[in-house]
């Protein structure tokens, strides 16, 4: 990850605040020695979240927790669904098929606002990050950043991180509330789960895209996949086109390696 963008899980962002020594050296002769304490910078970690998390999170004081645990500045892996351009902002609808799409504003300063500033087509996948609002009852996340992804490896890292930091973000959550309780099986399950969703979720998108796609008269064949998709195995190709086969949205042609869109 380059280093200039926002960092997922594990790099921070360091809001205004000094920086240096936190002391500074007393007077001479002018009595006792007083020590100027001077305030740390505060810093806020980028939490990787599927939405999902985002849109069942609970306000509670004005903060957003998930499981307990306070929320701010998140990043999210999706395809954008919608996107439209408003007068002071871009509006985007980022589905990552672990819920609905969430809403995702990104707001555009004044001079960016008088540009004829083009959104991000739909159909792509993008990262964001953003901070999570609320308004109207309806949950919106408030865009720092989003870009197209240039590899789709990063669905798969982003994944791997929402599993990883939130496990951490557990236990470091009971570590500062004093439990000795371990993490209960049912939240790593929970996080195992929502992992391979997420996967073949993906895996299924992807597959009907590419038979989507084919312009053959016999279809897609299995081989052909396996080449497109040359990190997925076989096996989860084949789950995700008996998948397909059985909600209608695929159906074989000459054989059973060769299958077509229904739409």
């Amino acid at each position: 990850m380059k280093k200039s963008e926002f960092g997922s899980y594990g790099n921070i962002c360091v809001s205004d605040g000094a920086s240096g020594s936190n002391s500074q050296p007393p007077e001479v002769g002018t009595g006792p020695a007083v020590r100027i304490i001077i305030s740390r910078p505060q810093i806020q970690t980028i939490i990787p979240c599927c939405t999902s998390q985002l849109l069942t999170s609970t306000l509670v004081d004005n903060v957003f927790k998930i499981r307990g645990l306070e929320i701010s500045q998140v990043s999210i892996v999706g395809m954008i669904r919608q996107a439209k351009r408003a007068p002071n902002c871009i509006l985007y609808k980022i589905d990552d098929m672990t819920s609905k799409p969430i809403e995702a504003r990104q707001k555009l300063g004044r001079e960016k606002a008088k540009q004829d500033m083009t959104p991000l087509p739909v159909g792509v996948y993008a990262k964001v990050f953003g901070v999570l609002t609320s308004s109207g009852g309806a949950k919106i996340l408030e865009v720092l950043k989003i870009r197209v992804l240039e590899d789709m490896n990063e669905f798969t890292t982003h994944i791997l991180e929402v599993v990883n930091s939130h496990m951490m973000l557990d236990k470091a959550h009971q570590e500062s509330t004093k439990e000795s309780v371990p993490v209960a099986p049912s939240q790593i399950g929970d996080a195992a789960a929502v992992h391979d969703q997420c996967h073949f979720d993906f895996i299924l998108k992807e597959v009907l895209r590419l038979i989507q796609e084919c312009p053959l008269q016999e279809g897609k064949s299995v081989p052909e996949l396996q080449t497109e998709l040359c990190t997925v195995s076989v096996k989860a190709i084949k789950q995700a086109i008996d998948h397909l086969t059985i909600e209608g949205h695929i159906y074989p042609t000459v054989d059973r390696e060769h299958f077509k869109f229904a739409g």
